[in-house]
């Protein structure tokens, strides 16, 4: 029995052998057309070294340590792409837990080193850590190590053609009695503006700004920056969590922000790379 051809439906090959050919040239624009499309040249890299007031997180591992969905925990470089143009790539190299010594001292300084070429930037921020005086393999003198450290990763940075950028720390959540913000790091703050001072190179005070923005809030709405968590809603924390330190999705993109309003009052290059519209960061930081 021979098979019935059907002349109004006469199958995807037919109708495709019945395809003009299309000219060579419009077949190459295309193809460059797309490649272009799908391939944003990215002119640098933006690396950020420090602690995990800055550092990234697995989302899918802290919720699963957490029992639920979302955990809000955040380092503010995480955000920090939501305010650079496509041709700059954030590369968040902070650690958790770190400070400047033992981000030295366990090699992580060696991996920015090996990978940062002339033109990139890098983004400093220590002192949480640094401050941990009960434990050696963190604690640095202020005047001491810690600015010691500091230098040396401009210097080594600068070496290589990067162009370093200092921060000091974040502030902690913490109010006196009169319900003004106190600072919590000292002469950590002190020391990082005289290293940038010293080293000649931009330097954001956001320990500065986020003591400012803390005493416009107030305690109570304060803790929206925070990590705040509710009883109950994550099923391994019952009782919820008070973390007057770590940021929030909200946190970090409110420091994020006030990093670029730093470099938009600096002399640093970066500037050339920020958006010139501020996006709605906490809708688009996941």
């Amino acid at each position: 029995m021979k098979q019935m051809k059907n002349k109004e439906n006469p199958g995807l090959l037919a109708r495709i052998t019945r395809l003009k050919p299309i000219p060579f040239y419009i077949s190459l624009y295309c193809m460059v057309l797309f490649f272009l499309g799908s391939c944003v040249q990215k002119e640098v890299k933006v690396f950020c070294i420090g602690d995990s007031t800055m550092s990234e997180y697995n989302l899918e591992e802290m919720d699963e340590k957490y029992g639920g969905t979302d955990f809000p925990r955040r380092g503010w470089a995480m955000a920090l792409s939501a305010y650079l143009n496509d041709k700059a790539e954030v590369r968040n190299m902070a650690v958790s837990g770190r400070s400047s010594k033992n981000f030295i001292a366990q090699g992580h300084w060696d991996k920015v080193l090996n990978e940062i070429k002339e033109g990139d930037f890098l983004i400093i921020q220590f002192g949480h850590n640094d401050e941990k005086s009960d434990d050696p393999n963190r604690f640095t003198e202020p005047f001491g190590e810690y600015k010691e450290n500091l230098i040396r990763f401009v210097k080594e940075s600068e070496a290589l053609g990067a162009l370093p950028i200092m921060a000091t720390p974040i502030a902690r959540r913490s109010f006196n009695e009169e319900g003004l913000p106190i600072d919590t790091h000292g002469d950590y703050v002190t020391a990082t503006r005289e290293a940038a001072k010293e080293a000649g190179v931009p330097m954001i005070d956001l320990n500065k700004m986020t003591m400012d923005y803390l005493s416009e809030l107030g305690a109570e709405d304060a803790k929206k920056l925070f990590l705040h968590v509710k009883p109950g809603v994550f099923e391994n924390l019952p009782e919820g969590l008070e973390d007057d330190t770590h940021l929030s999705k909200q946190g970090a993109c409110a420091v994020s922000e006030m990093f670029i309003e730093g470099i938009e009052k600096s002399d640093s290059p970066l500037k050339k790379y920020q958006l010139a519209n501020k996006p709605e960061c906490y809708t688009i930081i996941k």
